[in-house]
């Protein structure tokens, strides 16, 4: 029984040694695997009606960023179709934050002003005072104006700003100061206003009843900004006399 044992395990051995060398030889002789070709495409060669299809469907900070940037034939159509322009929207969460808005970001929306070529009638972003003054004069027929960062526009920015958009339909200020100034200019030089959200804005100055009563009759969809919480009760009537004979 011992010796037909011993026989067994010498054979098995045996076995597994030559099929160890036949796996040895066999994997010598297979050909190495050719390296993965990695397949990039070419993004130039796809058709122009393709490729606008696909850029109009970016985000605008996206094109400005990166995507204009894929291939030549791609940036040439970021930067002469203005069409792609005519509604800009560079609005991000950063724009709800305090201070200052970034040079960087006031330099994207330069940018995509620029791009529009004057066709631009739509701005959602970003700006100060300087640079409604720059998109005052670089789109005269601008319809909609969604300012997402806060700012206060000063009284002597008004006739460079307000007084530059006759055709400006819809107002939106996310919060900062509104003067009344402003406000007569919106009335007296933007026929074509339907909508003022100026909800989460404040004024520094008290309202003539004539001033607001022609602004309630002029735009259709009205959210006034704040009255000031820094005046006093005697102040704010001192101050209402005042404005109501500015009115006159």
């Amino acid at each position: 029984m011992k010796s037909r044992a011993k026989k067994r395990k010498a054979l098995l051995d045996v076995l597994h040694s030559w099929r160890r060398r036949h796996l040895r030889r066999r994997r010598k002789a297979r050909p190495p695997r050719p390296p993965e070709r990695k397949t990039t495409r070419n993004w130039a060669a796809l058709p122009y009606d393709v490729q606008w299809a696909i850029v109009i469907r970016l985000p605008h900070v996206d094109i400005l960023r990166s995507a204009g940037l894929v291939c030549h034939a791609w940036r040439r159509l970021a930067l002469d179709e203005a069409a792609l322009w005519r509604l800009v929207d560079i609005a991000a969460d950063a724009d709800n934050e305090r201070g200052d808005v970034p040079a960087a970001r006031l330099a994207m929306a330069r940018a995509a002003v620029d791009r529009s070529a004057g066709q631009c009638e739509s701005f959602r972003g970003p700006a100060d005072c300087h640079f409604l003054v720059y998109l005052a004069k670089r789109a005269p027929a601008l319809r909609s104006l969604d300012v997402t960062s806060g700012f206060d526009l000063a009284p002597r920015f008004v006739p460079r700003v307000i007084e530059k958009l006759p055709m400006l339909e819809r107002l939106v200020l996310s919060r900062g100061q509104i003067s009344t100034s402003a406000l007569r200019a919106l009335v007296d030089y933007c026929p074509r206003l339907e909508l003022l959200d100026a909800g989460d804005c404040f004024m520094p100055e008290v309202m003539g009843s004539r001033l607001r009563a022609r602004v309630e009759r002029t735009v259709k969809v009205l959210k006034m900004p704040r009255k000031s919480p820094s005046c006093c009760g005697s102040c704010a009537r001192r101050a209402a006399r005042i404005a109501e004979e500015e009115d006159d």
